[in-house]
């Protein structure tokens, strides 16, 4: 007789949860009580800003690339378009500060280094005019601090330094930096440059095996010292 009685209850128990499940479906408040309890469960670490920037109106080409200096709470950001201005800096809360065309022709990568006395922006160009193929850095005002590569010149010397279509760099805190040169163009190269600019090693060369690039896009350095470089296709370890 017990046994039949937990029977009962328990199938009073499963029609009740299906009652449940169709009054969720069926009411908005309760579906979205639901959701809010699974969302807060989850520990969110990116949450679309549908307000940011402020000024929309200044994106005027096509948004190729971006860069943050949390240090300073700044947001680079580069585009392109004929006539128009390639570089856009922002606050970190979307408020417009100021843009730049100068010595830009097309960007496609950028880094931004920030330390307690210099804030500055590191620019690739791929483009195809008196200042493409080369990386060049910046003030935070746009002001032309360094060019690296000759400029509207591809080539792939070391000595002077020439690039083609250099696409990603990374700039460690020593100042050394890592430059992934060969966005389809003759090169398909890893290149790291000590602060002082020297060349320290070159790695690459088109194939698919070890330290064998096709169309490296760009680079990165984890906390261990590794350098990765991601292709078009995957991730390779360099060193």
């Amino acid at each position: 007789m017990a046994r039949f009685w937990f029977c009962v209850a328990g199938a009073g128990c499963f029609l009740a949860l299906l009652v449940l499940h169709s009054r969720i479906r069926d009411s908005p408040v309760l579906r979205e009580f639901v959701f809010q309890v699974s969302w807060r469960t989850e520990n969110v670490l990116y949450r679309l800003d549908v307000g940011w920037p402020k000024h929309s109106e200044y994106f005027t080409g096509v948004t190729f690339c971006v860069a943050v200096d949390s240090l300073n709470g700044l947001v680079y950001i580069a585009q392109r378009g004929e006539n128009i201005q390639k570089v856009l800096v922002f606050t970190e809360d979307g408020y417009f500060l100021r843009a730049w065309n100068y010595t830009v022709d097309t960007p496609h990568g950028m880094f931004a280094t920030r330390t307690l006395h210099e804030q500055s922006i590191w620019i690739t160009d791929v483009g195809s005019g008196s200042y493409g193929h080369t990386i060049k850095k910046y003030s935070s005002f746009g002001d032309l601090v360094q060019v690296l590569g000759t400029p509207g010149k591809k080539g792939s010397g070391l000595n002077p330094l020439q690039f083609d279509n250099p696409a990603e760099l990374y700039v460690e805190d020593t100042g050394d930096i890592y430059i992934v040169d060969g966005d389809g163009g003759l090169n398909n190269r890893l290149i790291k440059l000590s602060q002082d600019f020297m060349v320290l090693w070159v790695h690459g060369e088109n194939g698919t095996g070890p330290a064998k690039f096709n169309i490296p896009h760009s680079v990165t350095v984890d906390s261990a010292g590794r350098v990765k470089n991601a292709e078009s296709s995957y991730l390779e370890l360099c060193a």
